[in-house]
């Protein structure tokens, strides 16, 4: 921590010296332009995001273990902000990397390829801030989240496979906005004229959006599994009763879309009746898994378990964005108690 002496000149106009180190790091010159931010009690200061040189980051396959490892260097290297990606295809076996490249680029949104030769591949990441902020993402994510859980209940009351099989499609889609979301919040974090972009108010919000989106992510997941699940018992089991568990996904779901609206309108009031009502979602849990104890059909109650599992999970993530709710909310709270 430095101390800045404040100075006057000119009069009116007050000024502080910037430490030498910071100014050498930020690359400054005399006559550039920085941003300043009121927060509270602070100002911060920040370098134009506009004119800041293009982030590059260059991969050799030779140094990667396989074309999976690449994969997840590619994924790594967008969610932390880079806008150019270039791959040396260094190795005579490029082939397996070459389709590792064009399929990871199905969960990326806003990703190129640019140039595309024998030696070489390079990735333009085109991400505008403005067309799609962060709070709009969330929202696409929990529609999509609810439309599945919906279409889940369809798919187990009319035995509908088809149904099933698009719910389970519709899960990548989570995954591409949540590697969306993700590099939006770390580029939030570092500077506050994006996160504004974005739609965040305050940089303190983006650990809570960051767990959010996790959260939702993962409750897509769960939601593909049950229709995995309920696929394979449909297969074993064609006159299988699931009423119980059509009944528990109409309550996961209502619990679900509260706990959202929690979170959106940061109603910590709303956020606390979703513990209450996840004590019955539990005795309904408890109750299922008991008759699966004396199953007819292994398989089946296996599967059944798995489906019961995740049905559980999604409602126990519902009650994770009630506890975000609640923490956000609490900035905003007025409890008296401002020390005068």
């Amino acid at each position: 921590m430095e101390t800045r002496k404040v100075y006057v000149s000119g009069g009116s106009t007050y000024v502080i010296s910037l430490p030498k180190k910071w100014v050498r790091k930020s690359k400054l010159n005399a006559g550039d332009s920085l941003v300043v931010t009121e927060q509270g009690g602070s100002l911060l200061i920040e370098t134009s995001v506009a004119e800041k040189e293009s982030k590059v980051k260059e991969i050799k396959i030779s140094q990667l273990t396989s074309n999976e490892a690449l994969e997840r260097l590619v994924i790594a290297f967008y969610l932390v902000g880079y806008d150019t990606i270039r791959i040396k295809l260094d190795r005579k076996d490029h082939i397996p990397y070459r389709k590792s490249i064009r399929k990871v680029l199905d969960y990326l949104i806003g990703v190129e390829i640019v140039e595309d030769t024998n030696d070489a591949m390079t990735l333009e990441i085109m991400v505008d801030y403005k067309r799609m902020n962060t709070m709009q993402i969330l929202q696409r994510m929990y529609s999509i989240n609810r439309s599945m859980l919906l279409d889940l209940g369809k798919a187990l009351k009319n035995t509908d496979i088809g149904l099933a099989k698009d719910v389970m499609v519709r899960e990548r889609e989570i995954d591409r906005l949540y590697f969306l979301v993700v590099r939006q919040l770390k580029s939030a974090v570092e500077y506050q004229q994006v996160a504004e972009k974005l739609g965040i108010e305050n940089q303190r919000d983006c650990l809570g959006y960051r767990i959010a989106v996790k959260v939702l992510e993962r409750i897509a997941d769960h939601i593909e599994n049950i229709a995995k699940s309920y696929i394979q018992l449909a297969e074993i089991q064609k006159d299988v009763a699931l009423g119980d568990f059509i009944k528990l996904n109409t309550n996961t779901v209502e619990i679900f879309e509260k706990a959202v609206d929690s979170l959106f309108k940061r109603n910590h009031v709303l956020a606390e009746n979703i513990f209450q009502e996840l004590k019955e979602i539990k005795k309904s849990h408890a109750d299922i898994s008991n008759e699966l104890l004396q199953p007819k059909n292994i398989q089946s109650a296996i599967l059944q378990k798995t489906m019961l599992d995740s049905l559980g999970r999604i409602a126990s993530y519902s009650a994770d964005l009630a506890e975000i709710a609640i923490n956000m909310s609490a900035g905003a709270l007025d409890f008296g108690n401002h020390g005068g």
